[in-house]
């Protein structure tokens, strides 16, 4: 699946992190940019690396700076499926 800046995706998966931040586990997230986080200091920097340990989620990859909610985040690709 190719990632779309300016697109909504979903969340899939079963995160606690964002079931708690959002109240859902699958939210939608509206995608900026694809963004490095290995050379981006920011807060949704660091949480993404706290995430990333904490639920296992891929650390090699593209990953994609997006909002939810009106919140920064960072996603990595494996984490997005199409909304239909």
């Amino acid at each position: 699946m190719t990632i779309e800046k300016g697109k909504v995706y979903r969340i899939k998966g079963s995160s606690q992190y964002f079931l708690m931040k959002y109240g859902s586990a699958n939210p939608e997230i509206l995608i900026e940019e694809a963004l490095d986080y290995h050379t981006t200091f920011s807060p949704p920097t660091f949480l993404f690396q706290g995430r990333a340990l904490a639920e296992g989620v891929p650390i090699d990859g593209n990953t994609y700076y997006g909002h939810i909610k009106g919140q920064g985040e960072f996603v990595h690709e494996s984490e997005l499926e199409e909304i239909l």
